[in-house]
């Protein structure tokens, strides 16, 4: 009988069961995704910030320009001259309204007037009865109108024979009338000119 030791078959060595090391491998990965996010969401409040702040005008921005600083000087400029000129006008004596009235100049009175219109086809005569004074601007034209007073009224005698009483019932015709008689007053006047002539009283008869 043989002795010896029997031969057992080959046995493979037991291997330990291997852990996974995928589960341990994704944790620094997410949480490098995570600090990534965190720093650009900081980087993005930081961004929307600047430019927010950017939006609002500085001190420096809000500085006047020298342009715009010169428009203010004159307008201060301005608003002390129309002072000072507010304060001269102020402390100048008010005009009289007689001194105003003596700006139109001498009125010369002539003596009433009474004279015949045409009346043409009526039997009754028609006639006109008038003031009229004649407005001059100085002493040498007054004193000529004085000197050639038969003149003068022979002018406006002579004006009068040439109206009907239809031309003298209006107040345009009136004033025609009044232009005629100073621009033929003037025509023979060599000192000056008559500025105006006026009616004081003036009335129709039949």
């Amino acid at each position: 009988m043989a002795t010896g030791t029997a031969s057992t078959p080959n046995e493979k060595p037991s291997s330990s069961p291997v852990v996974s090391n995928s589960s341990s491998g994704k944790l620094p990965l997410v949480l490098s995704i995570v600090n990534l996010l965190a720093t650009l969401g900081m980087l993005a409040v930081l961004v929307i910030s600047f430019l927010r702040e950017k939006k609002h005008p500085s001190v420096e921005d809000i500085s006047i320009r020298p342009e715009d600083e010169a428009v203010e000087t004159e307008k201060i400029k301005e608003k002390e001259e129309g002072g000072k000129e507010g304060k001269e006008e102020e402390g100048k004596p008010h005009e009289s309204p007689k001194k105003k009235l003596m700006n139109f100049g001498r009125m010369i009175t002539l003596e009433q007037f009474t004279v015949n219109l045409i009346t043409p086809g009526s039997v009754n005569p028609k006639y006109v009865r008038v003031n009229i004074s004649l407005e001059v601007p100085n002493e040498d034209i007054e004193n000529e109108v004085t000197s050639k007073m038969p003149q003068v009224r022979n002018v406006i005698i002579d004006l009068f024979n040439s109206k009907r009483s239809a031309d003298l019932s209006t107040s345009d015709g009136r004033d025609f009338l009044k232009e005629e008689i100073r621009n033929s007053l003037n025509n023979f006047l060599v000192s000056g000119k008559i500025k105006g002539v006026y009616f004081t009283n003036f009335s129709l008869t039949n």
